[in-house]
């Protein structure tokens, strides 16, 4: 396993990043955050009174994603699906001030625009409320994303496919993308879900699931290494896939390559742990943007984790940017060089 990046090399990587663009391809939504204080109880019923303070709107699900992309210096295009409502007059703005083009979105009149909202009082997630749609849309819909894909791709180094169940990321779509991508000769990276099959993911360069998603997709309950690894092997053959990256939070990464015989395990360098929404987000953007500026595997993986342990230190969906990750790495080093220093005296 190499060594641990170094600020200098993070650095010549990120340089490349504004030279590449990524389309992001899945579900996209907006993530709302209420917040506000507690003083009281209901006398209704034994529940928090929350007095609201502020609300603030961010891109969520896959357009988290194309804002990390965004943050860290990169291009991107999306492809995705929004209703004609309030939430898509908002999801627009939002793309509008974080400069990401809204051209090839979709948008279905008969779906809500997925809508996360968070109530958070003194720090702490009171209640999550979901406005969604979650259905495969009409065969039309489906035509006319298709021609939005195929219009993008043309454009792209790479390609993600970002999946939260909401019915857009399908085995059909999904297959056609994988295929143009496959005669572009560009990677095709993808963060799944738990709830749905390893189909639409099949033949694609890099799978990232978290370790519930490798249980889920695998059928493999993952209790300790033994059964991480049978996990990691049958998700590479049964995805077809060129590598399967485990994000296993606290515990780091595993790296499964095909034709290697042991995976390669990366620890984990967060340093406190405030909200992991979005970190997967987090980590695939880097990963992706990595990997199309010259990084190998291992490098990109390295990169990612630094990345997602920037962004669980922030509140709710965030991003980073190449300073601040060469920051932290930086941090961490003098941290373990105290501490090594101590250890000897």
């Amino acid at each position: 396993m190499i060594k641990r990046l170094n600020p200098a090399h993070v650095r010549k990587i990120g340089a490349q990043f504004a030279k590449k663009k990524i389309l992001v391809f899945g579900d996209v939504g907006v993530d709302k955050y209420t917040v506000g204080r507690v003083s009281r109880i209901s006398p209704e019923a034994p529940i928090p009174v929350v007095e609201v303070v502020r609300t603030v709107l961010k891109l969520g699900l896959a357009a988290n994603v194309a804002d990390n992309i965004k943050a860290l210096g990169g291009r991107v295009s999306m492809v995705g699906l929004v209703g004609k409502d309030r939430g898509a007059q908002d999801f627009a703005a939002l793309l509008k001030e974080r400069g990401i083009k809204s051209r090839y979105l979709v948008a279905d009149a008969s779906r809500r625009t997925t809508l996360k909202e968070r109530v958070v009082a003194e720090s702490q997630q009171v209640v999550r409320i979901d406005y969604e749609t979650p259905a495969k849309p009409d065969p039309s819909i489906l035509k006319e994303a298709w021609g939005k894909l195929q219009k993008a791709v043309e454009e792209a180094d790479a390609v993600i496919i970002e999946d939260y169940a909401k019915g857009l990321v399908e085995v059909s779509l999904c297959r056609q993308l994988v295929s143009a991508a496959e005669e572009r000769k560009i990677p095709v990276f993808v963060d799944p879900n738990a709830r749905g099959s390893i189909q639409p993911y099949y033949g694609c360069t890099v799978l990232t699931p978290n370790t519930a998603e490798a249980e889920a997709l695998s059928g493999i309950r993952i209790v300790d290494q033994e059964t991480l690894f049978q996990a990691g092997y049958r998700l590479l053959e049964e995805a077809h896939a060129k590598f399967v990256i485990v994000t296993r939070g606290r515990d780091g990464m595993a790296i499964f390559g095909r034709g290697e015989a042991e995976p390669i395990l990366i620890p984990t360098f967060a340093r406190d742990v405030f909200d992991v929404s979005g970190a997967g987000d987090t980590t695939i953007a880097t990963l992706a943007l990595a990997m199309t500026a010259g990084a190998d595997i291992v490098e990109a993986a390295w990169l990612a984790n630094y990345a997602a342990g920037v962004v669980v230190g922030k509140p709710g969906t965030a991003t980073t940017n190449v300073q601040e990750i060469t920051d932290y790495i930086e941090m961490i080093e003098n941290l373990q060089a105290r501490r090594k220093k101590s250890r000897v005296a």
